[in-house]
């Protein structure tokens, strides 16, 4: 049998390569078209779920630490256009109550205060410690309410201390009025994430009448 010529061999090795790499380049083609995994698919998810939730979780501390801030500004502002509007009426009132029950006493500490105001109508300012608020009553009319969750002072034994010091001269001549009220931010602003440590407002004023009757 005679030997197959060079050329021959070759041209079968070149058909021989060329199969090969057709199937390999099929081989590759089909592991390109393979999808991903169960287990791939279970931890890309469980890796979206956790950049979510800190997403998430971070949003929700921003909300709230917004909504805090702004609750205690709004209180601030209202709780100082309160404020001057009563010294207003004080520097502006006379026939101040209640008197001393000694005319030796000079001061009287009390939730409860009237005065007439430059139209002659009674004013009446009460703190009601239970509810936690601060009305204002003007005669001929009923209770209105200037601010919620309002406290009072208190000694270091827990007991009140009157949040209108009146300042008397003679027994009956007011030279001064002062006020120390806290007032608590909005009672709906609900800051988990901070404890619920909401900072309370200390509003204190001080004025002096301005038509004192002699």
């Amino acid at each position: 049998m005679n030997p197959m010529p060079t050329h021959e061999h070759a041209m079968h090795r070149t058909a021989a390569m060329n199969t090969t790499l057709r199937a390999a380049a099929t081989t590759t083609r089909r592991r390109a078209r393979r999808g991903f995994s169960l287990i791939e698919m279970l931890v890309a998810l469980g890796i979206c779920s956790a950049l979510l939730t800190a997403t998430l979780v971070s949003l929700t501390a921003s909300f709230r630490a917004y909504q805090s801030t702004t609750e205690q500004a709004s209180t601030h502002v209202i709780g100082r256009v309160v404020m001057h509007r009563v010294m207003a009426l004080v520097r502006n009132g006379v026939g101040f109550g209640p008197l001393p029950s000694d005319p030796r006493e000079e001061s009287v500490a009390t939730d409860e205060m009237t005065f007439m105001d430059d139209l002659d109508r009674e004013i009446t300012l009460r703190l009601d410690r239970q509810n936690k608020i601060l009305y204002m009553e003007v005669e001929g009319g009923g209770e209105q309410i200037l601010l919620e969750g309002v406290r009072g002072p208190t000694d270091e034994d827990g007991t009140d201390l009157g949040a209108f010091q009146l300042e008397y001269r003679n027994g009956f001549k007011l030279v001064r009025a002062s006020f120390d009220l806290t007032v608590e931010a909005d009672d709906n602003a609900d800051i988990a994430i901070e404890g619920n440590d909401v900072v309370p407002i200390r509003l204190v004023g001080s004025t002096a009448p301005r038509r004192i009757v002699w």
